[in-house]
């Protein structure tokens, strides 16, 4: 299995690391093949608190459940280890979110990404679950949320791309109105369906500014959408402590349509690989 490749380069006055010339030093961050890492095992490495994988229950009602697994797999696809994230019962609509949290520092120390202002996220993904692009409603999934976090007490940074089964797809809105979070916002004249029992690959860049960030481009399985959308920065509950990097993914349950089970939500599988996260200053 292949381990965690960590590395941070620093270009001096000469040139960065894309052949560029500036006066001001550079700096890339490359977390690659974070498939690979431990699950729920926290520690402490060059850059602070690593929490790992750790998989999260969205419930969307209260008094309802849901039920999910996560686990890295060798044997799967050959000579492939993956990420395996399953929903694997529970009640309708509710949702198993899995996230990879690292460089967490408390927001009075110094932090090594203070000033890195760019991304580039990306992952594979196999959905082993019935998708049905023409007949959305015989889809055993909701869909599937892809996102990128920078907290940086009293500010977040907060990127989401959100798939749904009937092919629209959404951009996440921080911001707060009235006390209420805008929440997913509908990305007009976007209508791309994933692939079923293939690997799919998804790619979202954006960049920061001290007054909110910019969605720049996702590209899946090879097209490039530039979307070029803004959103201000939002803020932190006051009692937030400490600086962190997130990645997240997110399966979204479906109301059961197969009658092989006694769930009130259909199981679902999805398989990551190549999961890669690039961060960096200008």
């Amino acid at each position: 299995m292949k381990s965690l490749f960590l590395f941070c380069i620093f270009i001096s006055t000469i040139s960065n690391l894309f052949g560029q010339f500036s006066d001001e030093k550079k700096m890339s961050y490359f977390f690659k093949s974070l498939e690979d890492s431990a699950i729920d095992k926290p520690h402490a490495d060059t850059y602070g608190h690593c929490l790992g994988w750790t998989m999260y229950k969205d419930i969307m009602f209260p008094g309802t459940s849901i039920f999910g697994s996560m686990k890295n797999m060798k044997r799967k696809f050959p000579n492939t280890s993956v990420l395996s994230c399953k929903i694997t019962g529970g009640d309708a609509y509710n949702n198993m979110f899995y996230t990879y949290t690292f460089a967490k520092s408390n927001k009075k120390e110094e932090w090594e990404f203070s000033k890195t202002n760019e991304f580039d996220y990306s992952l594979d993904f196999y959905v082993e679950s019935e998708i049905n692009c023409d007949t959305p409603n015989l889809s055993e999934l909701e869909g599937l949320e892809f996102t990128f976090q920078i907290a940086k007490p009293p500010v977040s940074y907060l990127w989401g791309l959100q798939w749904s089964k009937s092919s629209t797809w959404c951009y996440w809105d921080d911001t707060k109105v009235n006390g209420k979070t805008k929440g997913w916002i509908r990305i007009p004249n976007l209508k791309l369906c994933m692939k079923q029992n293939e690997w799919n690959q998804i790619r979202m860049t954006g960049h920061r500014t001290s007054n909110g960030l910019y969605y720049d481009t996702m590209i899946l399985n090879g097209k490039s959408i530039a979307l070029n959308i803004f959103v201000p920065r939002a803020y932190l509950p006051v009692t937030w402590s400490d600086n962190y990097l997130q990645t997240g993914f997110q399966i979204n349950g479906n109301k059961a349509i197969r009658k092989d089970h006694s769930h009130s939500i259909d199981p679902v599988m999805v398989y990551l690989k190549n999961v890669d996260l690039e961060v960096r200053k200008r």
